[in-house]
């Protein structure tokens, strides 16, 4: 994030090696995670095959020794060495501390959720509602702000070619996500379903995938091995996939072409859903004024036909 990366600067501007260890107190939002993908592109080949490594089987990759990652990467220990250090950390075993630290924030439940953040949180009353709006606005903020300007155009760029089908899906949780973002690229655009959960209907949908699918994914911490799944899938069909997910990025991440991260921090047992609306929302916004006309012609003749079918 932004902020972060201005704490890292010593006084002469330059990126400042820097603890990401368990006791940083930035440590659940400038992850390893975020730290491989914000600089993937300052990496040298071989540094990029490490990280490659690291996000096809992330975090458990980053737990072998760095003889045991320079194996799998295919280069050197000091290879291993130096990218550690250029994610801003101060060697691998400092890495491997964030690392740590991030799996516990990956794999947290609702309870402990809950007890971390007991103390810090504090009962509603009329008198401070306008305060806990600050919060959920800070998320959207910080969500915008670590967006890849490139990933959130290439995506409306791709949904907006209408050849395209467009699958959407979700987890447990953010299920209701996935329905509302395909209920909304329905008004402007066809070929918008979401991924059946019945598995032979799943089966009989995901075998005719192929290079003009997308698929949408939303995947948040204690992420799903059947997203997980699916995602390995459709890419092996050559889709085209779009990843929601939190700042503890999904290990769909390698298999994505574009990722879209929302921020929100830690304050009760469950993570606020607010930014990620705020994505869906900017998704449709851009799509509206990408697609022009036709998206407009399209939600006319949706109206059109409600009142047709008296659906109101």
């Amino acid at each position: 994030m932004p902020t972060e990366q201005e704490a890292r600067r010593d006084g002469a501007g330059n990126d400042a090696p820097r603890s990401g260890g368990a006791n940083d107190a930035g440590a659940s939002e400038d992850s390893p995670a975020t730290r491989i993908r914000e600089r993937m592109g300052e990496c040298t080949p071989g540094e990029r095959k490490v990280a490659r490594a690291l996000l096809a089987a992330y975090p458990v990759a980053g737990f072998e020794t760095v003889a045991g990652l320079a194996d799998i990467a295919g280069v050197s220990g000091a290879t291993v060495v130096r990218f550690a250090t250029k994610l801003g950390y101060l060697g691998f075993p400092d890495f491997q501390r964030a690392l740590r630290d991030e799996f516990e924030h990956r794999s947290a439940s609702p309870m402990s959720l809950y007890e971390r953040t007991s103390r810090s949180r504090r009962a509603a009353s009329p008198d401070d509602l306008a305060a806990l709006g600050e919060a959920p606005a800070e998320d959207i903020r910080a969500t915008f702000a670590g967006v890849p300007a490139h990933d959130f155009e290439t995506t409306i760029a791709t949904l907006a070619q209408e050849k395209r089908r467009v699958w959407i899906t979700g987890g447990r949780y953010s299920h209701f996500l996935a329905e509302y973002l395909g209920a909304s690229l329905q008004q402007l655009r066809p070929a918008v379903q979401m991924v059946p959960s019945m598995a032979s209907v799943r089966g009989a949908a995901m075998a005719d995938f192929g290079p003009k699918d997308v698929l949408i994914a939303f995947d948040f911490r204690r992420y799903e091995d059947a997203t997980r799944d699916l995602v390995r899938f459709a890419k092996t069909r050559k889709a085209f996939v779009v990843l929601i997910t939190d700042k503890w990025v999904s290990p769909c991440a390698s298999d994505a072409d574009t990722v879209l991260t929302s921020v929100a921090a830690e304050r009760g047992p469950f993570d606020s859903v607010v930014p990620v609306m705020a994505i869906i929302e900017a998704l449709f916004e851009g799509l509206v004024a990408k697609l022009g006309q036709p998206a407009r012609e399209r939600m006319a003749r949706i109206e059109e036909t409600v009142q047709q079918l008296d659906l109101l």
